[in-house]
């Protein structure tokens, strides 16, 4: 008898089963060699089964990576053909082969298109945010402790990012998806509009810190929403005029505008 009670004869068969599953799960090949290692550790009294379950739960684990890394490339490939082509352009077909996965895989991750889109803005969100702060945390600390200095950071975060990816085509994947998406998918335009409020919120909390300090009463919210808007026409004038200069400058024309606005309510108040 082996050790898990079995005789050799049933314990090769339940082997050769392990065998076939292994197969199929991880597509690794089932050769006499691993049965015939297999039959060595039961001579040897090893519990072969514990060993096999740890095999099972590496494959598994494998398994979820590589699913995880397919999902996280099927929405970098549509973020980029949602960007260039547009949502009603691009096709499950030119989704499935940009990613290079089967149509099972594709459907495996995503119920269709509008589905795969719902995430790809998600991704794109969680993306950006990341990115400007990775970029904000090497910038040059700011002079003093003015709160509307901190929003000029954040600006100037933004205005670096549009440089690294000025040869990225596509534009503002968000930008592109409102202006295809929010006269028709009432859906798409509430979420495609929390994303520019999502934005705005990077700098109205200093927009408001700022006021604060300065007791004045400003409208933080509207300002910041006034910030998000310049930030994506500055993008959309930069790239049709294929001037990347144009984002640095409509930028620090911005900072100015704020800081004299700023100025001016302060005096306002004060008289």
């Amino acid at each position: 008898m082996g050790p898990d009670g079995f005789s050799r004869n049933e314990f090769a068969s339940r082997i050769n089963t392990l065998g076939v599953a292994m197969q199929t799960a991880a597509g690794i090949p089932r050769t006499e060699a691993c049965r015939k290692i297999a039959l060595t550790e039961w001579k040897t009294g090893v519990k072969t089964y514990q060993v096999f379950g740890f095999i099972f739960r590496g494959m598994r684990d494998l398994k979820q990576s590589r699913a995880v890394e397919t999902r996280k490339k099927i929405l970098r490939e549509a973020a980029q053909l949602f960007a260039l082509k547009g949502f009603h352009d691009t096709k499950v077909g030119d989704l499935i082969e940009a990613a290079e996965v089967t149509s099972g895989a594709f459907f495996h991750h995503f119920k269709g298109k509008d589905d795969l889109a719902c995430a790809v803005i998600d991704h794109y969100m969680e993306e950006r945010c990341r990115t400007l702060d990775r970029i904000e945390k090497g910038l040059p600390e700011p002079d003093g402790i003015d709160p509307l200095e901190l929003a000029f950071r954040r600006l100037d975060a933004v205005c670096e990012m549009v440089v690294r990816r000025r040869n990225r085509k596509g534009g503002c994947l968000i930008g592109n998806l409102a202006t295809a998406l929010s006269d028709t998918r009432p859906e798409f335009r509430k979420r495609l509009g929390e994303c520019f409020d999502e934005m705005a919120a990077e700098f109205e909390i200093h927009l408001a810190e700022a006021a604060a300090d300065r007791d004045l009463d400003v409208d933080s919210r509207e300002i910041a929403r006034y910030i998000v808007s310049m930030i994506e026409g500055a993008i959309m004038l930069s790239r049709t005029q294929r001037d990347i200069g144009l984002v640095q400058q409509q930028f620090q024309r911005l900072k100015e505008d704020i800081r004299r606005s700023f100025q001016t309510e302060a005096v306002m108040c004060s008289t």
